[in-house]
């Protein structure tokens, strides 16, 4: 649920968005994000997730408050310090659709245009690292490799 929301200039609001959100608090917890949307007249509002596990419940209420958030004007990111909670964003297809980057500077980085989507990341704050070739740079679908016994 979003604790004290913090603005980081007249045009960044950081929401807190803090605990886990399932069916019993689902309600209570869109109620309070929302009210920490409509107080504030940012231009570009970071939800900022503290939990380690996202729940489809949170999911959806990000979704809708993206929704919200995109029919006044404003940009909505989400920065999620964890690896795991990043990686639930990336599995269910959101991460690109809620602007996820690990660290609030990243998710302004982020909706400004600039630097690369580092959510797969697996230290907070640090661009994953690993060999890659260069059609999965490019984008390119990487295919399995055959099992040879």
């Amino acid at each position: 649920m979003p604790a004290d929301t913090a603005p980081t200039t007249d045009a960044v609001l950081v929401v807190p968005f803090d605990g886990l959100v399932d069916l019993d608090n689902e309600e209570e917890a869109e109620t309070a994000l929302f009210t920490a949307l409509d107080r504030a007249a940012a231009r570009l509002v970071v939800v900022h997730v503290r939990s380690r596990i996202v729940t489809p419940d949170a999911l959806r209420l990000l979704l809708r408050a993206r929704t919200r958030t995109g029919e006044r004007g404003t940009v909505l990111c989400v920065a999620a310090p964890y690896p795991v909670a990043r990686r639930v964003l990336h599995l269910s297809g959101l991460a690109r659709r809620l602007r996820l980057a690990a660290t609030v500077p990243g998710a302004v980085r982020r909706a400004s245009g600039g630097g690369a989507c580092a959510h797969l990341a697996t230290v907070p704050g640090q661009r994953a690292t690993g060999r890659t070739n260069v059609a999965s740079r490019r984008g390119a679908r990487r295919l399995p490799r055959p099992y040879l016994p």
